[in-house]
């Protein structure tokens, strides 16, 4: 459930820039007028007509007023909480994977929310987070709602028509890549891969993955010794990050441009026909679209969901699947501002949410569904969960979500006991922005391969000493 390797007193030592820059001096007014504000990404129409109902239903039981803003997701989420916190004025509540926010919590302004958590566990079954960080030993600063788990998604239809294998390797991923891309008949517009190529977010989230499936840390550092695992050292293989690098640029002749593509817009691309194949999560893309179906009543999009197939992201070739460096998914939930003016409204807003009946819970993942695996290890299989319109509409949906939590998590994380480098350290890379750049500098034709490793390993190395300073 939690991390005790990461200790928040070293933490705060040195928080460094950033949002915790703003922080200096306004932490808050602690004021408690007007409405407990609410910050999420959780925001498409679904979610918009789902926190219209549940906004007023809340108030009239408890007399506190909830306003929801939507954040757009990462990479503008930090913006807008940087702004409100420089103008002394924190939300009551934010929602985004742990990382965006660690900063925050490295300086003492997260509220522990284990009352509210144990309660939603009561209701929910036990939290499923693999042992993915929510705080210091027993203290947890995160409302979980759902894991990432990544994966590679791709056009079973696309794949029979052209006589397609399954990929294993990044070979065979740029082969079936062109061979798409060069089809003609109904794939004539459809490229052959979608690579994020945009500087943050999903190119970022990308190349870690593609580092992992070469048998690589995603963020370049690793245990100096296995077995204390008490200091970090930099490990940057220059064979292996530039035939990740040649992979991303080659993977780019085939992609619609990269720099256009991020997490929304992959979404869209998908559900319009506009690639193949792709990286991403859960399985987000077939959500999308079987919503997208219901929505319009579109028999074409329901069988671009049905068709939409998810696997481990294939390796490196050479490299065996159980050298995979994915470690543990990723957490995405709420979190409280301690600085704010109302955290005790905001414990009760999540526990009303999340803990007053397993139906309720199960009713925001039809909001926003195949993007989140649940965190909490009895919704998935609830008939509260299973019996929701779009997934009786959609078997293939709750088919694929049930694969990547059994297959694709159960057998494809945690494979390397050494890829476990939790540390305030490893922390601090996790929000260091040039690893989706590096992507961004070799499609777009600003640095050679050779020349974005070099570049990439300086920026490695200075974000590393500071995180050393900082830490160490």
């Amino acid at each position: 459930m939690t991390r005790d390797s990461i200790n928040r007193r070293r933490v705060l030592a040195g928080a460094g820039a950033g949002i915790a820059g703003a922080m200096a001096g306004c932490l808050g007014s602690g004021g408690d007028d007007g409405d407990v504000q609410f910050i999420t990404d959780y925001y498409n129409d679904s979610w918009q007509g789902l926190w219209e109902d549940l906004e007023p239903q809340f108030e009239d039981e408890t007399d506190i007023a909830i306003s929801v803003e939507e954040a757009g997701m990462s990479g503008s989420q930090e913006s807008r909480l940087a702004q409100l916190i420089q103008a002394g004025d924190p939300p009551e509540a934010n929602t985004s994977t742990f990382d965006q926010v660690a900063e925050i919590w490295s300086t003492g302004q997260l509220e522990t929310v284990n009352d509210v958590v144990s309660s939603a566990e009561e209701v929910n079954g036990e939290l499923n987070t693999g042992g993915a960080f929510l705080g210091e030993g027993d203290e947890i600063y995160q409302v979980p709602h759902g894991v990432y788990i990544s994966n590679f998604q791709y056009r079973a239809d696309v794949y029979e028509d052209l006589g397609l294998e399954v990929p294993e390797t990044f070979s065979d991923v740029l082969e079936n890549a062109k061979a798409i891309d060069n089809a003609g008949g109904p794939w004539e517009d459809m490229r052959g891969y979608g690579l994020a190529g945009a500087p943050t977010g999903k190119s970022q989230d990308e190349m870690q993955v593609m580092l992992a499936s070469a048998g690589v840390s995603g963020i370049g550092l690793r245990w100096k010794d296995p077995d204390a695992q008490d200091e970090l050292e930099i490990w940057w293989p220059e064979d292996t990050v530039t035939e990740v690098l040649e992979y991303a640029n080659e993977l780019s002749q085939y992609s619609p441009d990269p720099t256009s593509i991020g997490w929304a817009s992959s979404l869209s691309s998908w559900v319009q026909g506009g690639y193949g194949q792709c990286y991403h999560l859960n399985a987000w893309p077939v959500g999308v679209t079987a919503q997208t179906a219901e929505a319009n009543d579109s028999d074409a999009l329901r069988s671009v969901a049905e068709n939409t197939e998810i696997i481990a992201y294939p390796m490196l070739d050479g490299v065996d699947p159980s050298e995979n460096w994915l470690s543990s998914p990723t957490p995405d939930g709420h979190h409280i501002f301690a600085t704010s003016g109302r955290p005790g409204d905001a414990k009760e807003w999540f526990e009303w949410l999340y803990a007053d009946s397993i139906e309720r819970t199960a009713s925001f993942y039809e909001a926003d569904p195949g993007r989140f695996l649940p965190s909490y290890s009895g919704v998935l299989e609830s008939d509260a969960f299973q019996n929701q319109g779009i997934f009786e509409a959609h078997p293939h949906l709750l088919e694929k979500l049930q694969y990547v939590q059994d297959e694709i998590y159960g057998n494809h994380y945690g494979s390397v006991d050494a890829a476990d480098t939790s540390s305030p350290e490893a922390l601090y890379m996790l929000r260091q922005w040039f690893y989706g750049e590096m992507i961004n500098r070799v499609v777009t034709d600003t640095m050679t391969v050779q020349e974005t490793y070099d570049w990439g390993l300086e920026q490695l190395e200075e974000a590393f000493a500071e995180a050393q300073e900082s830490f160490g």
